[in-house]
């Protein structure tokens, strides 16, 4: 039971984790922009419009992010990009 989980654990890992892929780095780079913007809205303490708009496009990235994550997932390793 325990293997056969873990083997599927790797498997849902191998179908995100594609990184001769520009959809995968696309996704990374992303999440990584959210997270540095939601760091930097937690330290400056910017106004509240900027705050707002700051908050809008982390929420935006990290949309975009999940649905590069989604087509990275429904599309598998086996269909390496042309």
């Amino acid at each position: 039971m325990i293997i056969r989980l873990m083997h599927f654990e790797w498997q849902s890992v191998s179908r995100i984790w594609q990184p001769r892929r520009g959809l995968f780095w696309a996704m990374v780079a992303l999440n990584l922009l959210s997270s540095v913007i939601v760091w930097f809205i937690h330290l400056a303490q910017p106004a509240d419009g900027l705050r707002w708009l700051l908050s809008l496009l982390a929420l935006i990235n990290a949309g975009l992010g999940w649905w590069l994550a989604v087509r990275l997932w429904r599309e598998g390793p086996e269909q390496e990009a042309r």
